[in-house]
Order: structure tokens, then sequence, then C-alpha cells
């Protein structure tokens, strides 16, 4: 009702955590990136119909075919060398750099075809101010922007940017993007089973973890060969310790 023709993007990425890539007419395309991104959303408060946006963007394009069309090209390429980046980096790797361009080269464009508004131009000189990049989200015309946190950023920066931001009337949510969606944790008690193991070992058995170890079983894989045992077995192993 609210977009007319939704992608479904948005649905499935808060699913299955990460970061999609998605193309009308194909299937969403995972990234298959290891890496968290810190943001900033911010409500501008303002409302925007998403319809009315869409239409507006088609009648320009009626209007000026060609000049649009190299726009949305052009748009497109932003988001494949988004795509390129995310794919061909690494964990420890830091592609914020790269991002910040993409970010402001996306607005712009986007900015070009009418879907902006002063509300999110605000929020763009307040953040860009402080170094940031930031762009509108969804359709534009109100609504929200995403302001990214670079990693190296100090913290008294973010929550003076957040400040600002609130001063102006705006709402901001500092989030993450990126990490896991929807997940089933097993619990022994109140406490993760992977957890709970991991105390078993060290507690009853003198098993101290790997401080060392980058994996996410610091304990040579006997948590990880534990965890995987039914609920019932787990149930018949709690009482015991």
């Amino acid at each position: 009702v609210a977009h007319g023709t939704p992608s479904g993007i948005d649905n499935s990425v808060a699913t299955y955590g990460g970061f999609l890539a998605y193309t009308k007419g194909s299937e969403p395309q995972n990234l298959h990136s290891q890496r968290a991104l810190r943001v900033i959303i911010t409500n501008t408060n303002v409302p925007k119909s998403t319809k009315a946006l869409v239409a507006g963007v088609r009648a320009l394009r009626d209007a000026h075919a060609t000049v649009v069309d190299g726009i949305l090209e052009s748009i497109h390429n932003v988001a494949l060398s988004a795509i390129s980046l995310f794919e061909s980096s690494s964990k420890d790797s830091t592609i914020e750099p790269q991002l910040q361009d993409i970010i402001r080269l996306n607005h712009g464009l986007l900015s070009t075809l009418g879907v902006s508004h002063p509300s999110l131009e605000r929020i763009r000189d307040i953040t860009g101010a402080r170094g940031l990049a930031s762009k509108l989200t969804g359709a534009g015309g109100g609504g929200c922007a995403l302001t990214l946190i670079p990693s190296d950023i100090a913290e008294d920066t973010v929550e003076l940017v957040k400040r600002e931001l609130a001063e102006e009337g705006f709402q901001c949510y500092q989030t993450v993007v990126g990490s896991a969606g929807v997940t089933v944790t097993r619990t022994v008690g109140n406490e993760p089973v992977q957890a709970w193991i991991g105390n078993m070992l060290s507690r009853n058995l003198s098993l101290a973890p790997d401080t060392n170890s980058n994996s996410e079983d610091p304990f040579g894989g006997i948590v990880s060969a534990f965890a995987i045992l039914p609920d019932a077995a787990i149930a018949r192993l709690a009482p015991s310790f």
C-alpha cells in the first residue's frame, strides 16, 4: 500500500541479515559480507508519499527520457561500485572512505531527480560539517536519512552530531547494519548454550580458552561439538554440572 510495487528487499534483509543487492526482476544477491557498519538513521518527521515521488520521477523521465536514463544508469553504476567494494574487501580492511564517496554520489544523483527535501539537505549540511556522509533513504521527499559513522571517528563527535540534529527537531537512532538477521538462540537457563558450555569447560574441567584465537570457538572446537547436540542431550548434561 505504501510503496505501490514493493521490492520486498526490506523484509528480506531484516530476516537474513548482512547486505543484499537487488535488481528488479532478479533474485536478491547476498554479498556475503562479514562486516557490520555503524550508522545514524535520522527521521526528518516530514511525511512523504512514495507513490507520489515515484510518479514524479516517471513523469520527469517521460519528458526527458535521455537525460533521466543517464542519471538512472549512473545510480546503477554507483550501486555496482558498492557491490564490488563489499565483495573485494576482507573483514579487516576498511572500505569506509570509499563508501562515503559512494553515499555522497548516490544522494547527489537522487537529488537531481527531485526526490530530496530541504530537511534532508539540512541533515547533510550538519553531518557533512563533521566529515560524515549522509543520503536519503527509500523514496526520499522527507522520511529518513542515513549517515555512515566511520570507525575512526571520535565518539564525542558522533554525540555532537546527534545533538545538533536533535536541536533541528530531527529524531536520531544510532544502529548497526550488516549484522545478523533473525537468529534462534538455544539457552541453558538464561545463558546461551555456547557460553554455558564454555563456562562448564573452564569451571569443571579446568580448560582455558585460547585468548589469541580468532575462531568463534576458543576451546579448539569443543564448544562447537557440544553445541550441535540435540536439546534433549543438552538438558541431560545440564543437571550433571
